[in-house]
């Protein structure tokens, strides 16, 4: 029987304050609320006012008095300032906010906490150490282990980690244009080449023009989004054999990785302008039917089916994740999260006001959260089917719940809290492929290690590598040239970064 807190009809917001004072709302159906009342944001009258500051990866903000944020306010006994800043242009001002001290009360790293402008500053105690205190949360201690060790500094916690599935990498393909084109989907490397050759050659989408490429691709956080080389057997980030630590990017099948990327360029199977579009553009490519393949995560897919059927309504998208190379099927494993929201002291004041901030954040893991989180609300974003919620339109739900709220706020995995809904067949796949990678993840040893000179340096030796990738791949540079650069990259702090993280692994073995 379904709950009625899932309807988020407006009636019931009102109302919803009185789960606050530990009444179970008969009219919303009201699960059981978090523990630790001790340190509830409802243990006053007043609303808690939270101030944060979040990466925002939709199209536009929604206003302040909108349905949802006010239904997440009605349950907490909240009052939320909340500030979206693009991820485009995040990542390049978190660290000027860190800097000035200005900061929220909730604050997002861009990504795992490993910057060194990041580590420093919670290393000098500039946010608060969270580690002894997770425990006394039912949802926020939920998570497995393995993700916070992923996103700790020293060893200590300085922030909750944003959980993700271990693995969500995928390739998203037009599966329509396969069924004009009498192709089954790539499950092999091979495979996949003779797709984005097909589909740059034969004309799948029938237009009787040659105006389609295989791939768009682009350059997203430092790395190219169509990064296979786990799939061709080098390491993900970096390897670890007998305690010494080598780069991925210095073994031979990165190496083969590249001459496959090259040879796409070169063939012109992929966007030649991969090096300058940004992630509108690269999007773009697909919505527009330009492009067949994109890479992508897992919790994206739907929302590309949606907005590709708005051009087309004859599109349908389906993607791989896991590609057979030559070692088998693999692919990147993750941290188990997209970064940390962190407490910063400056405007945290006291123990008990970052409790309260910790009880807002474990709320939104109760199951009527939950419902509105991952369903969003009934007749906007879904509709009853047999009593199960079914999604009625994606892209609003995309812009209006799951960029603003769900992906930035939520802390915990819903799959398993919220109202079983009748799924879509992208979405059962998702679900299939997440639990299904976990056999064919490849992890990297470094995420729990610390190396000072990464920390100080990183970003300069990845921009090394990163240039080579791109002018190996556009063909301005050779294969010497290209194990030069790495041998630059190794003596310019590669080297010393393997000897640390050696070190730090050695000690974390001890």
């Amino acid at each position: 029987m379904l709950q009625k807190p899932l309807r988020w009809k407006s009636w019931c917001l009102g109302a919803l304050a009185l789960i606050l004072t530990g009444s179970l709302l008969a009219g919303c159906g009201s699960k059981e609320n978090s523990a630790d009342s001790s340190s509830s944001a409802a243990s006053s009258d007043q609303p808690l006012k939270i101030k944060m500051t979040l990466n925002f990866d939709g199209k536009e903000v929604p206003s302040k008095d909108n349905e949802v944020e006010k239904a997440i306010e009605q349950y907490t006994n909240t009052d939320l300032d909340i500030t979206h800043i693009s991820s485009n242009d995040f990542c390049t001002k978190l660290p000027v906010m860190i800097a000035s001290g200005e900061l929220p009360q909730v604050l997002a790293s861009c990504g795992a906490p490993n910057q060194s402008y990041l580590i420093t500053a919670a290393q000098n105690g500039a946010f608060w150490d969270i580690t002894d205190l997770i425990k006394e949360y039912k949802n926020l201690s939920s998570m497995p282990q393995l993700v916070y060790d992923n996103v700790s500094i020293d060893g200590r916690l300085y922030g909750i980690p944003r959980f993700r599935p271990v693995s969500r990498y995928t390739s998203v393909f037009r599966q329509d244009w396969l069924d004009n084109l009498g192709i089954q989907p790539p499950q092999t490397i091979d495979e996949m080449y003779e797709v984005l050759k097909a589909f740059t050659e034969q004309d799948p989408d029938q237009n009787g023009k040659k105006d389609t490429i295989g791939l768009t691709a682009m350059i997203s956080n430092t790395s190219l989004s169509f990064d296979l080389g786990v799939a061709f057997g080098a390491p993900n980030n970096w390897g670890e054999v007998d305690g010494k630590f080598v780069k991925a990017e210095e073994t031979p099948e990165y190496l083969n990785y590249l001459k496959f990327m090259r040879k796409l360029f070169e063939e012109g199977l992929m966007n030649k302008d991969f090096a300058t579009i940004d992630v509108g553009q690269n999007e773009g490519n697909l919505e527009n039917g330009k492009a067949g393949v994109i890479n992508a995560t897992t919790n994206n897919v739907l929302g590309f089916q949606t907005r590709v059927e708005k051009v087309n309504p004859d599109a349908k998208l389906n993607f791989v994740s896991a590609l057979e190379g030559p070692n088998g099927r693999r692919v990147a494993a993750d941290r188990g999260s997209n970064g940390i929201l962190m407490f910063p002291k400056s405007s945290v004041k006291s123990e008990a006001e970052l409790k309260q901030l910790l009880t807002f954040f474990d709320k939104l893991a109760d199951k009527p959260m939950a419902d509105l989180l991952e369903w969003g609300i009934e007749g906007k974003h879904y509709e009853l089917k047999d009593g199960k919620p079914v999604r009625t339109n994606q892209e609003q739900y995309d812009n209006e719940v799951s960029f603003p709220y769900n992906k930035p706020l939520v802390t915990v995995p819903l799959t398993e809290i919220k109202t079983p809904g009748d799924l879509d067949p992208i979405s059962e796949k998702v679900l299939q492929v997440e639990k299904d990678n976990e056999q064919y993840a490849i992890k990297d040893p470094t995420m729990s290690l610390v190396s000072d000179t990464w920390a100080e340096r990183g970003a300069e030796l990845t921009q090394i590598l990163l240039d080579a990738k791109v002018q190996f791949i556009m063909g301005k540079i050779d294969e010497n040239e290209w194990k030069r650069q790495v041998e630059k990259f190794k003596q310019s702090g590669g080297d010393k970064v393997a000897e640390e993280y050696a070190q730090a692994f050695a000690k974390a073995h001890e």
